[in-house]
């Protein structure tokens, strides 16, 4: 007695030590979502030709996008892209020589889908609700992100015009595909490759989508490492020179 008495403590405790617990939560939007959206922005800046600018001490007035969205990673991205430029930043705008300001028409997401098949169906029958569930043959939806941005720059003395970008649109893409119910089949231009249910598969029935490079418009990709390799250092006294500045950038005007 004394035994099993034991034995069913035993087991006791061992159920105890092995009992555990996961939370699972989401955030307010997916990560697919912010990938697209932070892609696009990404692109169409790398659009923008900044070189004209080069050289000058520029302030980037982004007063006009206080509410769009993902205002803060456009804003960064857009101060890179004058870095990568040859431009110079001005902390505030009574120290610059040139004011560029930025504005977007449009950043955000929207979503379409294909079903061949049979949607899922809610019917009543004899006063008693039930659904027939979504039978699929071939399946898609398709989702994308669209950053849509322009720029100007004036003389912020006189208030002259210098330049402007033009405007740049860009879209980026995920497309989920099931077939035969089996899926999502992912690919697009935040995939590398196509991925099944979130996960490489083993097999090459299944290409990916052609994915869109943006003709980039400067010398520095924004998404690649890069060195800025002979930049003189401003705490540092050093005469100016053509040879202290980066050889693939254009020369200051």
């Amino acid at each position: 007695m004394r035994r099993r008495i034991n034995a069913i403590a035993l087991v006791a405790v061992v159920g105890l030590a092995g009992c555990g617990h996961t939370r699972w939560s989401d955030s307010k939007r997916t990560a697919t979502e912010q990938l697209l959206v932070s892609d696009a922005i990404e692109r169409a800046v790398e659009k923008v030709d900044l070189r004209p600018l080069a050289g000058r001490k520029v302030f980037l007035d982004t007063a006009f996008m206080d509410d769009t969205n993902d205002q803060h990673y456009l804003t960064s991205v857009l101060r890179h892209q004058l870095l990568a430029s040859g431009c110079r930043i001005a902390a505030k705008v009574e120290d610059a020589d040139v004011v560029v300001e930025a504005r977007a028409g449009a950043i955000g997401t929207d979503r379409t889908g294909v079903l061949v098949g049979v949607p899922a169906t809610s019917i009543e029958f004899a006063g008693h609700g039930t659904t027939i569930p979504e039978l699929s043959v071939l399946k898609r939806t398709d989702q994308r992100g669209v950053a849509k941005i322009s720029l100007f720059a004036y003389y912020r003395e006189s208030g002259l015009p210098v330049w402007q970008s033009g405007e740049e649109n860009v879209a980026s893409h995920a497309r989920d595909r099931w077939f035969f119910g089996a899926g999502p089949f992912q690919d697009g231009e935040i995939y590398d490759e196509v991925d099944f249910a979130g996960e490489r598969p083993d097999t090459d029935w299944f290409k990916p989508m052609e994915k869109q490079k943006a003709e980039i418009a400067g010398n520095v990709d924004l998404t690649k490492p890069f060195v800025y390799a002979g930049v003189p250092d401003p705490a540092k006294p050093a005469a100016t020179t053509a040879d202290s500045r980066p050889a693939d950038l254009p020369p200051v005007r």
